[in-house]
């Protein structure tokens, strides 16, 4: 038996002592990482790692490898995933503040504090908007962690007060392109490489927080702690190093953003505002544009496929269903909900992912209000299953007079068994504080209700 085990259950329960019927002392969640202290028979003594009191696990409630864990960050108004996979650990977007860089430090504590770096296979920025990629900034300037590739969509953030010579619009240069057909304004102007990255950096004219998480980035490069910087579309089909299709492996396909071609130079469309897109030539929206070409990523561990989709909007959402044709990649199990549950969303989308689990990632900035009341009630409409399951980062965060704990959403699987669970509210009892949820969920009161049937 290794020295680390992981729990196999959805709550794998650890107790007092080799006994079945012992006091139970803690729950774990599936996936949950366990070191073994002794053996008795058919049964472990484990430390459960600071989660709570070492105990006694049955070895048919733990397997000895790691499984896919999913966690989705309370960062306030804005998005941050976590994704931890036998294949290495994957962010996917970081906030605009530091509850992500917090989080990680706490999650990833032991390995800091033994000296080691942190290795992040992938740093996945979903389009740039600082509540997206603002929280990594602090990532890539710590020299205790790693990276591999940072992943972007390729497209720029100038500053709107200086913007370079000849350019009118803060993402770039625009030009009108027949597209499938239609003369409509085109991005021409987008980027990839670190290289590149850095002659835009010592151009001057980028946005603050953009050239700040570019030259953090450069400096990782310089110190030997980032290999390399790409833009990622559609043509990619798959992210580097997660393309085995195996149930052991996590597999991730790249199903967006969507150039104007698929070869040659990368170009994007230039959405207009959902206001204006009844319009005979609507004007291209910055805000729109950059939030529609979101990188989206479809995760798939063994049974279980999750969406990440960014900021999708609607003329983004329309865009990709005409590519798509009658093809649709885009049914999930769980579905990170577009642009943390704005109303610009079309519900022919929502009908096409129509999974069992939506997650809602949003704050309390009431300039905003996500998620909004509109998008709540349609994507739990377009939900799956006799029970579906929604969660919020916002809802899931819980304060009292003397702390607050905030609001992680957490997915396991084991490729055969799916859970979301979030902690909660109030747990005097320490050995017991996750809420969590099988997918399909059947109601809490399933076997009560066939029972009474019966």
């Amino acid at each position: 038996m290794s020295q680390f085990i992981y729990g196999n259950k959805p709550e794998t329960v650890i107790r007092a002592s080799a006994r079945s019927r012992a006091r139970r002392v803690n729950h774990v969640l599936l996936g949950s990482i366990l070191k073994v202290v002794s053996t008795e028979g058919d049964w472990l003594e484990v430390d459960s790692l600071g989660k709570g009191d070492s105990g006694w696990v049955h070895k048919d409630d733990v397997r000895s490898t790691p499984i896919l864990k999913t966690f989705f960050v309370d960062v306030g108004q804005g998005d941050g995933a976590i994704v931890e996979s036998p294949e290495g650990i994957m962010l996917v977007d970081g906030g605009p503040n530091s509850n992500l860089f917090k989080f990680m430090k706490r999650r990833y504590r032991r390995i800091l504090r033994s000296g080691q770096q942190l290795e992040i296979k992938a740093m996945v920025v979903s389009h740039p908007d600082y509540d997206h990629y603002n929280g990594l900034t602090a990532i890539l300037k710590d020299s205790r962690f790693k990276v591999g590739t940072i992943y972007h969509n390729g497209i720029i953030r100038y500053d709107d007060d200086n913007l370079p010579s000849g350019t009118k619009f803060d993402l770039g240069k625009l030009r009108r392109k027949n597209v499938n057909g239609i003369s409509r304004p085109v991005l021409t102007e987008t980027f990839d490489t670190l290289s590149q990255a850095k002659t835009l950096v010592d151009g001057g004219h980028l946005a603050p927080a953009f050239r700040r998480f570019w030259q953090a980035a450069l400096d990782a490069k310089q110190d030997g702690r980032l290999g390399k910087a790409k833009r990622i579309t559609i043509r990619d089909e798959n992210l580097p190093g997660y393309a085995q299709d195996d149930d052991d492996k996590l597999f991730v396909s790249v199903l967006g953003p969507l150039p104007t071609k698929m070869s040659g130079s990368v170009e994007y469309v230039a959405f207009p505002d959902a206001h204006d897109i009844a319009d005979a030539d609507p004007r291209p929206s910055s805000s729109h544009t950059r939030n529609g070409h979101s990188i989206v990523l479809k995760l798939k561990y063994g049974k279980h496929t999750i969406l990440l989709g960014g900021d999708l909007n609607i003329p983004a959402q329309q865009h990709l269903m005409e590519h798509y044709g009658s093809d649709n990649p885009f049914r999930v199990d769980v579905a990170k909900a577009c642009h943390h549950g704005s109303s610009d969303f079309h519900v022919e989308f929502l009908k096409k992912i129509l999974p069992q689990v939506n997650v809602f990632s949003s704050g309390d900035n009431k300039s905003f209000d996500h998620p909004m009341a509109d998008a709540v009630g349609a994507v739990a409409r377009h939900t799956r299953g006799s029970h579906p399951l929604l969660f919020s980062t916002e809802l899931a965060r819980a304060t009292s007079a003397s702390k607050t704990h905030y609001g992680l959403i957490n997915l396991r699987s084991n490729g055969d068994v799916l859970v979301m669970a979030q902690m909660k509210e109030q747990h005097k009892n320490k050995a017991d504080i996750w809420d969590s949820f099988t997918v399909p969920w059947p109601g809490k009161f399933a076997k009560e209700i066939k029972e009474s049937e019966s």
